[in-house]
């Protein structure tokens, strides 16, 4: 009952400002139901995710999602969950939100790029995915599945380039290094001896 009413109240407080300041409510005081009903929110999936309600769960990151459009991790869970279920369009519009609403943040071009390479095995457009999330400051695991997106379409080249920025910029990067030196010498016997 609790988070029916925070969200009720949220729900209020972010659709109908004037009624919020005709009852002279300050606004760090919406700000904070805001936050507090989102959080609850946040609970409540961990509660649905361990009864196997993934439908509710959907619903609820929508919610956090309408209040904080900055939310990442409520597209990407959704995203994940209706694939999972072959609502495969749905989850492609949930990502693709996230995209519109977070364009300067690798996370959903990196989650664009995970959904073809694992769920599509469309490998050219894991790469295209991957290749745009590079752009930004990313984890070397987004660099890692760009490089393997171009190993699997054929491009070895531009595989060992990815591996050699993910060397070069993430120090102790041992799967990097591994993967470089086995690219390396892929493209050597391929190439008569050499990769460059």
């Amino acid at each position: 009952m609790k988070i029916r009413l925070w969200v009720f109240l949220a729900i209020i407080a972010l659709v109908s400002p004037r009624l919020v300041l005709a009852s002279s409510v300050d606004q760090s005081v919406v700000n904070a139901v805001v936050r507090s009903t989102i959080q609850d929110l946040n609970k409540a999936t961990d509660l649905h995710w361990h009864e196997g309600e993934y439908n509710h769960i959907i619903n609820l990151y929508r919610m956090i999602v309408a209040a904080e459009p900055y939310h990442l991790q409520a597209y990407s869970n959704s995203g994940w969950l209706l694939w999972s279920m072959n609502r495969d369009k749905e989850a492609l519009a949930i990502y693709h939100q996230g995209l519109k609403a977070n364009p300067n943040n690798y996370y959903m071009y990196d989650e664009l790029g995970e959904y073809y390479f694992l769920r599509q095995k469309n490998y050219n457009k894991a790469a295209e995915w991957y290749g745009k999330a590079v752009k930004f400051t990313c984890p070397a695991f987004t660099w890692h599945m760009y490089a393997h997106s171009l190993e699997r379409i054929g491009d070895l080249k531009g595989a060992l380039k990815a591996w050699r920025y993910s060397v070069k910029h993430y120090k102790g990067d041992a799967a990097a290094a591994v993967n470089y030196d086995r690219v390396e010498k892929e493209l050597e016997s391929s190439n008569g001896g050499s990769s460059k």
